[in-house]
Formats: C-alpha cells, sequence, structure tokens
C-alpha cells in the first residue's frame, strides 16, 4: 500500500514537472515567434524581400488565399517578385499569436492578422483581417524559420470592391 501511494505521488510530481517545464516550452517559443513576427511586419513594410525571404526554409510551402500553392523558396520569392510589380505596398502588418504547440523540432502556431495594403490607381488602402497557421521549424543553432504558411481573409473579396473609393465600386 505504502509502495503504490508513493509510487502515485512520484507519477503525479513527475506529470506536474513535465507540464510546467512544456508550458515553459510554448511561452518561450511564443515570445521567439513575436519577435519573428516584428521583424517580418517591418521587412514587408519596408519592401525588403530578400530578408523577410530569409526567415523561411529552403523547402518552404506558402499558401495564400486566392493562389496556388507556392512550393520551395524559389516558388515563393517568385510570388513575391509578381507581387511587387503590381506596386502593392503594405503600410502595416499586425499579426497576434494566439496559440503555439511545439512538438520536437516543429512548432505550430495559430493566429489572427491585420493588414492594409496600398495599390496604385485606389483611392484609400484594402483593409483585411484574417488568420494564419504558421509551422516553424527548429534550425541546428536554435533559430526559428517558416517550414509551413497559410492564412486567409475573414473578409469577403467583393465586398471590398464595392467600398466606396475603390475602383469599380457603385458610384451613386
Amino acid at each position: 500500500m505504502k509502495r503504490t501511494f508513493l509510487s502515485t505521488c512520484v507519477m503525479i510530481v513527475f506529470l506536474f514537472t513535465a507540464n510546467i517545464a512544456f508550458s515553459q516550452s510554448n511561452s518561450d517559443y511564443k515570445s521567439k515567434i513575436e519577435l519573428i513576427n516584428k521583424e517580418m511586419a517591418k521587412n514587408m513594410q519596408e519592401g525588403n524581400s530578400e530578408k523577410l525571404l530569409s526567415l523561411y526554409t529552403e523547402d518552404a510551402i506558402s499558401m495564400p488565399s486566392y493562389q496556388p500553392i507556392h512550393d520551395g523558396i524559389a516558388a515563393i520569392r517568385k510570388a513575391n517578385d509578381e507581387m511587387a510589380k503590381t506596386g502593392v505596398k503594405y503600410n502595416s502588418f499586425a499579426p497576434t499569436t494566439l496559440k503555439v504547440i511545439a512538438n520536437g523540432n516543429l512548432i505550430t502556431e495559430i493566429g489572427t492578422y491585420k493588414i492594409s495594403m496600398s495599390m496604385p490607381n485606389m483611392d484609400k488602402p484594402i483593409e483585411d483581417q484574417g488568420k494564419y497557421l504558421t509551422i516553424w521549424e527548429k534550425q541546428k543553432d536554435g533559430s526559428l524559420k517558416v517550414k509551413v504558411e497559410i492564412w486567409n481573409s475573414d473578409v469577403d473579396p467583393m465586398s471590398m470592391m464595392n467600398q466606396p473609393g475603390q475602383k469599380g465600386a457603385d458610384k451613386k
């Protein structure tokens, strides 16, 4: 009876300690990710595609709204270059990390975003908000890089076209 009680106590202490370590790990990753997200936002606003892409693994996969999958850093670079040619300017990008789940060398981030973009021939910026999921890969040096990302808007794109001040909007 004493041995069973002692074994149960040891198991409870072990599980409690493991849970604290796991929570601390997720908290540490969340802080790291939030710093990288600030760097990403800065690079987007400055139009610094190369610095932005340095935060991705070579075999990264990007799955943006309304576009096909970009498989690998070369495909992501090409998509970024094509977007830059349209004249888009990122006025602001504000991701909010809601949840981080660590599993070995992969860390999953779930969050929401708000973004403002300006484009040539548009009277006012496009405002968007949505949700995203990013899988980060821990590198040998301890840094994190984007392995997989997907995001999609909470805003109906047709409603954005009908906003006053946008080309194509109904003017009454």
